[in-house]
């Protein structure tokens, strides 16, 4: 086991005392803006589920969608089995994903979600290239955070261990990774509330 899997694995039973009491208001509100996005999309791979907290504000905005959701660490997904008890949920690797190609007949996502999960891909280009992969042409990637980068940043730092290097680029870095994975139409916002960066796969890997 990966230090960073036993990391999330022993934070697991505390992380949601660890929450804000408004953590379901942000979250509705962080995704708002993707709504026209979410209701077109047929598909839908959430990386990082956690405790499953995006999983409810993504179903409402997506009702129609199939939503599977993956996280590294099994006791995260016991929790979010609790929140969400008919959620497709799915133990994986972001760096390598157990999905077919999107090429492949009846395969592939219309959306990929990271929510507060970015900063831990070990290795961002390989990670991006295999998300890449699983995308139909078309296809948008979003990578969500609801504090800014400077914030993300401080408390990666001052938590230590594994994640101490876990941390949010600055957002010209974060696009031409994007890009080079063969992304277009990249675009990152870092205000004082939010990390986003949204990106479209126009053609299949």
């Amino acid at each position: 086991m990966s230090d960073l899997r036993a990391y999330f694995e022993a934070l697991a039973e505390r992380w949601d005392a660890l929450q804000p009491p408004d953590r379901q208001e942000v979250l509705h509100r962080l995704v708002a803006p993707f709504d026209t996005l979410l209701g077109a999309s047929k598909a839908i791979l959430e990386v990082g589920t956690g405790t499953g907290a995006l999983i409810l504000p993504l179903k409402e905005r997506a009702p129609t969608a199939s939503l599977a959701s993956i996280d590294l660490a099994g006791a995260m997904l016991e929790r979010a089995r609790q929140r969400e008890v008919d959620a497709l949920l799915v133990q994986a690797d972001v760096h390598r994903l157990p999905f077919a190609p999107a090429v492949a007949a009846g395969a592939g996502f219309d959306l990929v979600v990271c929510h507060n999960s970015f900063p831990h891909f070990a290795d961002k280009p390989v990670a991006l290239l295999d998300l890449a992969r699983v995308l139909r042409p078309g296809g948008h990637l979003l990578i969500l955070h609801d504090l800014n980068r400077e914030r993300v940043n401080a408390i990666h730092s001052r938590a230590g261990g594994p994640i101490r290097n876990d941390l949010l680029p600055p957002g010209a870095e974060t696009r031409q990774l994007l890009i080079e994975a063969g992304f277009t139409n990249v675009q990152v916002e870092d205000t004082e509330e939010h990390y986003v960066a949204v990106g479209q796969l126009l053609r299949p890997l």
